[in-house]
C-alpha cells in the first residue's frame, strides 16, 4: 500500500500537470485569432470581463482572455480586436495604459515559430562476413595482445562546479525568428551592454536561446527578479530567464555582440 505522503505527492503532481494543461489549452485556443495583442504585467485579480471592458474603449473587442495556470492568473493575457486599426491604436498608446495604477505592457502578439524536423540518421547494414571478421580477431593479434600489459586507467577527476555569471543572463524558449535587436529591446528597461542569439555554426539558425549582458550585477538581479514574478512572454512563449553559467557563452566560441 502507498504511504499517505506518496499519495499526497501524486495528487500534487496531478494538480500541477492539470494546471499546466489548462494554461496551454488557453494559449492554443487564442493562437489563430486576428488583430491580437499580448498584454503583460496585469494585476493578478483581473478577470476576462475586466480585461475586455478596459480595451473596449478603443474599439470592438472580439476576445479577451487572462491566461491562468489552474485557477491562478499568470499575470498576462491576450486581447483580439475586430479591426487592425484598433490594435494599432492601442499599441500607439501603450505608454499611458494602466490598470489599478499598474502600468501594463502591450505589444502585437507574434505567431510561434517551430523548428524544422530533422531526418533520422540512416542505419547502414553490414555484411555477415564483415560481422564475423570483426568478432573473430586474428590469432596473431591475440598473441601480441597477451604480451602487452594493460595500461592502468586513471580515476576520473571530479568535475568542478560551474560558476554563475554575475552580469550575464540566459534567456531560453525564444521564438526561433527572434533577432539580436529584438532580444535587446525586451530588456530596454534595464542597463545592458549586449544581447546575442545563439545560432548553429553551420546553418546560422537560432537555437532558441540567447544571452544578455547587463551593465552590473544589480541590473541583472533586477531583471531576473522582475521576470520571475511577471513572466516575460514573446510570441505566446513564456521565456526562461536565469543567471548564465560562466562557461555557457564561451562554449559557443563567441562573445555576445552589442545590438
Amino acid at each position: 500500500m502507498s504511504s499517505p505522503k506518496a499519495v499526497e505527492t501524486k495528487a500534487t503532481e496531478a494538480k500541477a500537470t492539470e494546471a499546466k494543461a489548462t494554461e496551454a489549452k488557453a494559449v492554443e485556443t487564442l493562437k489563430d485569432l486576428p488583430h491580437k495583442l499580448f498584454v503583460g504585467n496585469l494585476p493578478f485579480k483581473t478577470t476576462d470581463e475586466e480585461l475586455k471592458e478596459y480595451f473596449a474603449k478603443f474599439g470592438a473587442v472580439t476576445e479577451a482572455r487572462v491566461i491562468r495556470r489552474g485557477k491562478r492568473s499568470m499575470g498576462y493575457g491576450f486581447v483580439a480586436f475586430e479591426k487592425e486599426e484598433t490594435a494599432d491604436k492601442v499599441v500607439s498608446a501603450k505608454d499611458t495604459l494602466k490598470m489599478e495604477e499598474r502600468s501594463i505592457n502591450v505589444e502585437k502578439a507574434r505567431p510561434m515559430s517551430e523548428p524544422e524536423p530533422r531526418p533520422a540518421p540512416r542505419r547502414t547494414r553490414r555484411s555477415r562476413k564483415n560481422k564475423q571478421a570483426e568478432s573473430e580477431p586474428a590469432k596473431k593479434d591475440d598473441k601480441v595482445a597477451d604480451k602487452q600489459a594493460k595500461p592502468k586507467e586513471k580515476p576520473a577527476e571530479p568535475k568542478k562546479p560551474r560558476e554563475v555569471s554575475d552580469t550575464i543572463a540566459y534567456v531560453g524558449n525564444l521564438p526561433f525568428a527572434t533577432t539580436d535587436e529584438e532580444l535587446s529591446k525586451l530588456f530596454a528597461g534595464f542597463s545592458i551592454s549586449s544581447a546575442r542569439i545563439v545560432t548553429n555554426k553551420k546553418s546560422r539558425r537560432s537555437k532558441g536561446y540567447g544571452f544578455v549582458t547587463f551593465a552590473s550585477n544589480d541590473e541583472q538581479a533586477k531583471a531576473i527578479s522582475k521576470y520571475s514574478s511577471e513572466p516575460l512572454v514573446v510570441g505566446e512563449r513564456p521565456l526562461r530567464i536565469k543567471p548564465a553559467l560562466k562557461e555557457e557563452p564561451e562554449s559557443e566560441s563567441a562573445t555576445p555582440e552589442t545590438s
